[in-house]
């Protein structure tokens, strides 16, 4: 028998240099997000750090104007025939501070839809406000040369629509999709916390997010545990990479506890609070102006 001497197998050559770096970036290019660690970021991962990642800087506080005497008291006469009236509010937030503990998140926002509805009966005759709680914000794309994405849940988005078919298209309730197609005069962001540095970076992002979704170039929000309030205005940049904010000092409701039986809530602090929030969110695509509460 013949055996066939079998024929030897030629070694690949060796891979140059030049190859070798070529394949580490290829390698890099489509897996390196794996890698480096994952792409999709969430609200509530949020923290202080990542404000350089997000590039979004802190131009200054705002205070309230002074002099606004004038001003609360023109409130009390906003939605005064309608359900939730100052006084109405008033009373609600008595009930509330005797049968509901301050003890938790969820809790804050008996006090958080209580001034809602308030700002709601604020607005003008023509408009209307829609309130999602929960609202889903999809993927958003961090900066347009990055792979990383920002989502998560809005504890309150308000919009404000018209009182014609805007109104009741807005009630479906719509996705973020639907109403950036259709756009609102008003799309206002709120954060039911306080009292973490971790939370402002949350609901910063969470404008953020929004803003860049909406192409929106301003966008106002508030930063809010039933008690106390933080309002913050947004400014994206042009090329919506980073952004830009102002934010306000606490302003608290000045309720406090039992004197001879009966609580001490300032009336003048409530209709401060929600005439506020009811211009904040009516203008929430709108910079400062001259008929803002506040200034820089």
């Amino acid at each position: 028998m013949v055996y066939e001497e079998a024929e030897e197998e030629e070694e690949p050559a060796p891979e140059s240099l030049e190859q070798r770096q070529l394949d580490t970036m290829l390698s890099e290019s489509l897996f390196g997000s794996k890698l480096e660690g994952p792409q999709s970021r969430t609200f509530s991962s949020m923290t202080m750090e990542d404000f350089t990642w997000l590039k979004i800087t802190c131009t200054c506080m705002i205070h309230l104007k002074p002099n606004l005497a004038e001003r609360i008291e023109a409130t009390n006469t906003l939605g005064q025939g309608e359900l939730w009236s100052s006084a109405n509010l008033y009373r609600q937030l008595h009930f509330l501070e005797n049968h509901i503990p301050r003890a938790n998140e969820a809790s804050a926002h008996a006090w958080i839809d209580a001034f809602l509805f308030r700002a709601s009966a604020m607005l003008p005759p023509d408009k209307y406000m829609i309130l999602n709680k929960e609202h889903v914000v999809p993927a958003t794309a961090i900066s347009p040369s990055g792979l990383q994405t920002l989502s998560g849940i809005v504890d309150y988005t308000a919009i404000v629509a018209s009182q014609s078919d805007d109104a009741g298209f807005y009630l479906t309730p719509a996705s973020f999709h639907e109403i950036k197609a259709i756009m609102p005069s008003s799309f206002f962001v709120i954060e039911a916390k306080l009292h973490d540095p971790n939370h402002i970076v949350q609901v910063l992002s969470k404008m953020y997010a929004c803003g860049k979704f909406l192409q929106q170039k301003v966008l106002r929000g508030a930063l809010i545990n039933g008690h106390d309030w933080i309002f913050l205005l947004m400014t994206l940049n042009d090329d919506y990479d980073g952004a830009s904010y102002v934010r306000s000092a606490e302003l608290s409701l000045g309720i406090h506890g039992l004197v001879g039986g009966e609580l001490v809530i300032h009336r003048r602090s409530l209709d401060l609070i929600a005439g506020i929030l009811s211009h904040w969110i009516e203008n929430s695509f709108s910079d400062l102006g001259s008929d803002d509460w506040f200034t820089a």
